[in-house]
């Protein structure tokens, strides 16, 4: 498999560490105490997924914690299902490119399978998005809001990616996102964010 590069900074490499230090003072410390509460059983089957598609684990659990907070039976406000919050259009693509039955709803809270399709979706958004100096954060924003979405908003900033970033509201869940693995970071999980691939 191609090693992609993880690419969080701006032009002059600036872009990550100004992001990260706001974010980094914007996050409570319960939100760190939670994460330490948070179900642990689920982390050697991430593991395994992710490796299979030669991502991190730790970015992967910085996405399910903004999704879900790591509950396998969340359901999100238009019908997102479970740990990685999928939508049934996104299972039906993943079912098509994998040429299954699509599974039904209630299937798709089955962890294994619901972390099988959303960690496929992420690969799919940074596949998408290879080339792109800021790649990462614009497949969190495609994962986030659906790539129609991110094209829009993308054409709304007259293709300025910097101030997409900064002022949509799926560049503000990408931060998060992208926040919450540099704290998992610096508690040593894993040493670098060289590349969250």
């Amino acid at each position: 498999m191609k090693q992609k590069k993880s690419i969080l900074c701006g032009k002059n490499g600036w872009l990550l560490p100004v992001v990260m230090f706001l974010l980094f003072l914007s996050f409570p410390l319960h939100g760190e105490q939670e994460w330490k509460k948070r179900n642990k059983s689920y982390d050697p089957m991430i593991e395994r997924i992710s490796a299979e598609y030669g991502l991190k684990a730790t970015f992967i659990q910085a996405l399910i914690w903004q999704e879900s907070r790591f509950k396998a039976r969340a359901t999100g406000s238009v019908g997102e299902i479970g740990l990685m919050q999928v939508r049934m259009s996104t299972v039906r693509d993943w079912a098509k490119a994998h040429k299954r039955r699509v599974p039904s709803k209630r299937m798709v809270y089955n962890t294994e399978l619901n972390l099988r399709i959303g960690i496929w979706r992420i690969d799919q958004a940074l596949k998408n998005w290879e080339g792109y100096p800021e790649q990462v954060l614009l497949a969190l924003c495609e994962y986030n809001a659906g790539r129609t979405a991110v094209l829009r908003s993308l054409a709304h900033y007259d293709g300025d990616v910097g101030k997409m970033l900064r002022y949509s509201k799926s560049g503000k869940y990408a931060r998060e996102v992208a926040s919450t693995f540099e704290t998992l970071v610096r508690q040593g999980i894993p040493k670098k964010i060289a590349s969250l691939q």
